[in-house]
Protein backbone atom coordinates (compact mmCIF):
# COMPACT_ATOMS: atom_id res chain seq x y z
CA UNK A 1 0.00 0.00 0.00
CA UNK A 2 2.86 2.44 0.46
CA UNK A 3 4.10 2.76 -3.09
CA UNK A 4 6.71 5.43 -4.68
CA UNK A 5 6.30 6.31 -8.00
CA UNK A 6 9.35 7.88 -10.56
CA UNK A 7 7.99 10.04 -13.01
CA UNK A 8 9.97 11.48 -16.04
CA UNK A 9 11.26 10.82 -18.95
CA UNK A 10 7.65 10.18 -20.19
CA UNK A 11 6.59 10.51 -24.10
CA UNK A 12 3.15 12.06 -22.58
CA UNK A 13 1.59 15.93 -22.18
CA UNK A 14 -1.80 14.45 -21.20
CA UNK A 15 -1.30 16.06 -17.90
CA UNK A 16 -2.17 12.70 -16.36
CA UNK A 17 -5.39 12.41 -17.11
CA UNK A 18 -4.79 8.90 -19.13
CA UNK A 19 -3.46 7.53 -15.88
CA UNK A 20 -6.43 8.47 -13.94
CA UNK A 21 -8.86 7.66 -16.29
CA UNK A 22 -7.18 3.80 -15.93
CA UNK A 23 -7.79 4.00 -12.39
CA UNK A 24 -11.61 4.77 -12.91
CA UNK A 25 -11.61 8.82 -13.11
CA UNK A 26 -13.54 10.32 -15.89
CA UNK A 27 -13.19 13.46 -17.74
CA UNK A 28 -16.27 14.81 -19.29
CA UNK A 29 -16.84 17.08 -21.91
CA UNK A 30 -19.40 19.87 -22.25
CA UNK A 31 -22.06 16.67 -23.48
CA UNK A 32 -21.31 15.52 -20.04
CA UNK A 33 -19.40 12.31 -22.50
CA UNK A 34 -15.81 10.58 -21.36
CA UNK A 35 -12.98 11.83 -23.10
CA UNK A 36 -10.22 9.44 -23.76
CA UNK A 37 -7.60 10.83 -21.52
CA UNK A 38 -4.38 11.83 -24.06
CA UNK A 39 -3.31 15.74 -24.63
CA UNK A 40 -5.76 16.93 -27.15
CA UNK A 41 -8.73 16.21 -24.75
CA UNK A 42 -7.54 18.51 -22.60
CA UNK A 43 -9.07 21.71 -23.98
CA UNK A 44 -12.14 19.85 -23.92
CA UNK A 45 -12.87 19.28 -20.41
CA UNK A 46 -15.72 20.37 -18.58
CA UNK A 47 -15.80 18.30 -15.41
CA UNK A 48 -13.88 15.75 -13.46
CA UNK A 49 -15.77 12.92 -11.71
CA UNK A 50 -13.78 11.15 -9.67
CA UNK A 51 -16.92 8.70 -7.78
CA UNK A 52 -15.49 5.61 -10.05
CA UNK A 53 -11.92 5.48 -9.07
CA UNK A 54 -10.85 2.27 -7.87
CA UNK A 55 -11.35 2.60 -3.51
CA UNK A 56 -8.34 0.33 -2.98
CA UNK A 57 -6.68 4.07 -4.24
CA UNK A 58 -7.90 5.23 -0.42
CA UNK A 59 -5.71 2.55 1.34
CA UNK A 60 -2.65 3.65 -0.29
CA UNK A 61 -0.15 6.48 0.36
CA UNK A 62 1.71 7.76 -2.57
CA UNK A 63 5.03 9.45 -2.71
CA UNK A 64 5.97 11.22 -6.23
CA UNK A 65 9.75 10.92 -6.99
CA UNK A 66 10.21 13.86 -9.37
CA UNK A 67 13.80 15.88 -10.23
CA UNK A 68 11.88 18.77 -12.01
CA UNK A 69 10.02 22.11 -10.57
CA UNK A 70 8.51 22.61 -13.16
CA UNK A 71 5.57 24.68 -13.10
CA UNK A 72 2.09 23.29 -15.21
CA UNK A 73 1.60 26.33 -17.59
CA UNK A 74 3.77 29.06 -18.95
CA UNK A 75 7.10 29.00 -20.79
CA UNK A 76 8.53 26.99 -18.21
CA UNK A 77 5.73 24.54 -17.87
CA UNK A 78 4.78 21.51 -18.64
CA UNK A 79 4.27 21.83 -22.88
CA UNK A 80 7.07 24.94 -23.63
CA UNK A 81 9.69 23.13 -21.77
CA UNK A 82 9.32 19.31 -22.43
CA UNK A 83 6.63 19.29 -25.25
CA UNK A 84 9.07 19.62 -28.65
CA UNK A 85 11.18 16.82 -27.08
CA UNK A 86 8.53 14.60 -27.59
CA UNK A 87 7.64 15.68 -30.93
CA UNK A 88 5.16 18.55 -30.76
CA UNK A 89 5.65 21.11 -32.96
CA UNK A 90 5.07 24.78 -32.03
CA UNK A 91 1.82 24.68 -33.61
CA UNK A 92 0.56 21.67 -31.42
CA UNK A 93 2.32 23.16 -28.41
CA UNK A 94 0.08 25.94 -28.59
CA UNK A 95 -2.86 23.82 -28.99
CA UNK A 96 -1.47 21.88 -25.79
CA UNK A 97 -0.78 25.02 -23.22
CA UNK A 98 -4.12 26.51 -24.35
CA UNK A 99 -5.58 22.67 -23.56
CA UNK A 100 -3.57 22.25 -20.23
CA UNK A 101 -4.13 26.24 -18.87
CA UNK A 102 -7.81 25.01 -19.41
CA UNK A 103 -7.47 21.80 -17.21
CA UNK A 104 -5.29 23.98 -14.73
CA UNK A 105 -8.69 26.16 -14.61
CA UNK A 106 -11.07 23.25 -13.92
CA UNK A 107 -8.53 21.71 -11.55
CA UNK A 108 -8.42 25.06 -9.60
CA UNK A 109 -12.43 25.25 -9.88
CA UNK A 110 -13.43 21.67 -8.46
CA UNK A 111 -10.25 20.75 -5.81
CA UNK A 112 -9.56 24.94 -5.11
CA UNK A 113 -5.51 24.12 -5.77
CA UNK A 114 -3.59 26.69 -8.00
CA UNK A 115 -1.21 23.30 -9.68
CA UNK A 116 1.04 26.46 -11.26
CA UNK A 117 2.08 27.35 -7.79
CA UNK A 118 3.47 24.17 -6.93
CA UNK A 119 6.69 22.97 -8.25
CA UNK A 120 7.05 19.69 -9.92
CA UNK A 121 3.31 19.60 -10.88
CA UNK A 122 4.44 19.79 -15.32
CA UNK A 123 7.04 17.11 -14.33
CA UNK A 124 5.88 14.10 -16.76
CA UNK A 125 3.76 16.03 -18.59
CA UNK A 126 1.76 17.31 -16.25
CA UNK A 127 1.40 13.75 -14.18
CA UNK A 128 2.72 15.45 -11.27
CA UNK A 129 -0.47 17.04 -11.44
CA UNK A 130 -2.59 14.41 -11.65
CA UNK A 131 -0.94 12.30 -8.97
CA UNK A 132 -0.83 14.99 -6.40
CA UNK A 133 -4.42 16.26 -6.79
CA UNK A 134 -6.46 12.93 -7.57
CA UNK A 135 -4.40 10.29 -5.57
CA UNK A 136 -3.15 12.79 -2.78
CA UNK A 137 0.35 12.01 -3.93
CA UNK A 138 3.55 13.99 -2.10
CA UNK A 139 5.92 15.23 -4.24
CA UNK A 140 9.85 14.70 -3.35
CA UNK A 141 12.92 15.18 -4.95
CA UNK A 142 13.57 11.75 -6.74
CA UNK A 143 17.35 12.73 -6.52
CA UNK A 144 17.35 13.40 -2.83
CA UNK A 145 15.66 9.78 -1.95
CA UNK A 146 17.99 8.03 -3.64
CA UNK A 147 20.98 9.71 -2.36
CA UNK A 148 19.36 8.68 1.56
CA UNK A 149 19.40 5.52 -0.01
CA UNK A 150 23.11 5.13 -0.58
CA UNK A 151 23.78 7.19 2.20
CA UNK A 152 25.45 9.80 -0.09
CA UNK A 153 26.29 11.98 2.75
CA UNK A 154 28.78 9.39 4.54
CA UNK A 155 30.64 8.65 1.23
CA UNK A 156 31.45 12.52 0.68
CA UNK A 157 33.00 12.87 4.48
CA UNK A 158 36.35 11.46 2.66
CA UNK A 159 36.52 12.48 -0.92
CA UNK A 160 38.43 14.99 -2.62
CA UNK A 161 36.02 15.82 -5.69
CA UNK A 162 32.61 14.81 -6.26
CA UNK A 163 31.72 13.87 -9.87
CA UNK A 164 28.65 13.69 -11.53
CA UNK A 165 26.91 14.44 -15.24
CA UNK A 166 24.41 13.70 -17.25
CA UNK A 167 23.81 13.15 -21.29
CA UNK A 168 23.34 16.84 -21.44
CA UNK A 169 23.54 19.88 -19.20
CA UNK A 170 21.57 22.89 -20.16
CA UNK A 171 19.02 25.66 -18.66
CA UNK A 172 16.65 21.94 -17.45
CA UNK A 173 19.71 20.94 -15.28
CA UNK A 174 19.05 23.56 -12.70
CA UNK A 175 15.58 22.50 -12.53
CA UNK A 176 15.75 20.30 -9.74
CA UNK A 177 18.18 17.44 -11.98
CA UNK A 178 20.38 14.48 -10.56
CA UNK A 179 23.30 16.22 -11.02
CA UNK A 180 22.22 19.54 -9.09
CA UNK A 181 21.02 17.34 -6.31
CA UNK A 182 24.29 16.15 -6.01
CA UNK A 183 26.25 19.27 -6.31
CA UNK A 184 23.72 21.36 -3.43
CA UNK A 185 24.73 18.29 -1.36
CA UNK A 186 28.62 18.24 -1.82
CA UNK A 187 28.43 21.75 -1.30
CA UNK A 188 27.15 21.48 2.05
CA UNK A 189 30.33 19.69 2.39
CA UNK A 190 32.33 22.18 0.74
CA UNK A 191 33.57 19.78 -1.88
CA UNK A 192 34.33 20.92 -5.28
CA UNK A 193 31.96 19.47 -7.95
CA UNK A 194 33.22 18.53 -11.48
CA UNK A 195 30.80 17.37 -14.14
CA UNK A 196 31.02 15.67 -17.47
CA UNK A 197 28.53 15.43 -20.16
CA UNK A 198 27.98 14.25 -23.61
CA UNK A 199 27.36 18.27 -24.92
CA UNK A 200 26.22 21.64 -22.85
CA UNK A 201 24.25 24.24 -24.23
CA UNK A 202 25.32 27.93 -23.66
CA UNK A 203 22.09 28.27 -20.89
CA UNK A 204 24.24 25.21 -19.09
CA UNK A 205 26.26 28.16 -17.00
CA UNK A 206 23.39 28.26 -14.86
CA UNK A 207 24.52 24.92 -13.21
CA UNK A 208 27.66 27.05 -12.33
CA UNK A 209 25.34 29.23 -10.03
CA UNK A 210 23.93 25.58 -7.98
CA UNK A 211 26.86 24.37 -7.12
CA UNK A 212 28.50 22.59 -10.19
CA UNK A 213 32.11 24.45 -10.12
CA UNK A 214 32.93 23.29 -13.76
CA UNK A 215 31.17 20.94 -16.40
CA UNK A 216 33.29 19.60 -19.11
CA UNK A 217 31.76 18.05 -23.02
CA UNK A 218 33.87 14.90 -23.94
CA UNK A 219 32.93 15.36 -27.50
CA UNK A 220 36.01 16.19 -28.92
CA UNK A 221 35.06 16.63 -32.76
CA UNK A 222 31.69 17.12 -34.80
CA UNK A 223 30.59 13.05 -35.57
CA UNK A 224 26.99 11.45 -35.78
CA UNK A 225 25.25 10.64 -32.99
CA UNK A 226 25.64 7.20 -33.73
CA UNK A 227 29.57 7.36 -32.60
CA UNK A 228 29.20 9.31 -30.11
CA UNK A 229 26.91 6.87 -28.71
CA UNK A 230 28.80 3.58 -29.61
CA UNK A 231 29.69 2.39 -25.64
CA UNK A 232 33.87 2.08 -26.90
CA UNK A 233 34.17 5.65 -28.31
CA UNK A 234 31.77 7.08 -25.38
CA UNK A 235 33.80 5.31 -22.36
CA UNK A 236 38.06 6.34 -24.48
CA UNK A 237 35.89 10.14 -24.84
CA UNK A 238 35.15 10.11 -20.93
CA UNK A 239 38.50 8.86 -19.93
CA UNK A 240 40.74 10.95 -22.05
CA UNK A 241 38.32 14.49 -21.22
CA UNK A 242 39.12 13.08 -17.45
CA UNK A 243 42.79 12.56 -18.01
CA UNK A 244 43.46 16.46 -19.07
CA UNK A 245 40.65 17.89 -16.49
Amino acid sequence: RDISIAIGGSATNDGGIGCIRALGGKFLDENNQELNGCGEDLMKIRKIDLSGLNPLIKECKFTVMCDVTNPLCGKDGATYTFGRQKGATPEIQNDLEAGMCNYRDIIKEQFDLDMDNIPGSGAAGGLGTALMVFLNGTLKSGIETVLDLVDFDEHLKDVDIVVTGEGRLDGQTVMGKAPIGVAKIAKQFDKPVLAFSGCVTKDATACNREGIDAFFPVLRNVVSLEDAMNPANARQNMADTAEQV
